[in-house]
């Protein structure tokens, strides 16, 4: 059975440490995923044909010279998309390290913020009314009585019929 309860938490301090550690790790794999993305990305145009038509089209309108190039070297373009995916992630985490900290000093003023959350407990007894716990103890009384009185029936029982059955097993 499951009883859930309402109850009131207040959020007052958020360690910074643990903000930094967390928002670090995420912002890493938000980073990461962007780059690998982009990566992809760029190796379905390049083999679609999409970057060489744009230099193409800028050669006619005159916009390029005939020796020039949009992208000389991908090389290039995919260590600065590194870079400022690094930039992204380590300015991400002091952010967010710093509004951590500056949460901590409003809630000191302010109180903090207040979360209702429903508490969940599982219990494997249900719990009975005091009326149902009278009618099983009247059937342990009444399942008492019953094997008493199948005991002393067995005592005060005649040895004879257990003697006739055994004569008759005997005779025959």
């Amino acid at each position: 059975m499951v009883v859930v309860n309402r109850v009131r938490r207040i959020i007052r301090k958020i360690d910074p440490w643990t903000a930094l550690k967390v928002s670090l790790v995420i912002n890493f794999v938000i980073a990461l995923a962007v780059v690998l993305g982009l990566i992809i990305f760029w190796i379905l145009l390049v083999n679609a044909g999409i970057p060489q038509g744009l230099e193409e089209i800028a050669k006619r309108l005159a916009l390029l010279d005939d020796d020039a190039s949009l992208i000389d070297n991908s090389e290039q373009l995919f260590s600065s998309l590194v870079f400022l995916a690094v930039i992204y992630m380590f300015a991400q985490t002091a952010m967010t390290t710093l509004s951590v900290i500056c949460y901590n000093l409003v809630s000191d003023i302010v109180g903090g913020v207040e979360v209702i959350v429903l508490e969940e407990t599982y219990t494997d007894q249900k719990v009975a009314s005091p009326k149902k716990k009278q009618k099983n103890e009247d059937r342990e009384t009444v399942l008492m009585t019953l094997s008493k009185t199948l005991k002393k029936i067995r005592t005060k029982s005649d040895p004879e019929p257990f003697q006739i059955k055994e004569e008759k097993k005997r005779e025959q």
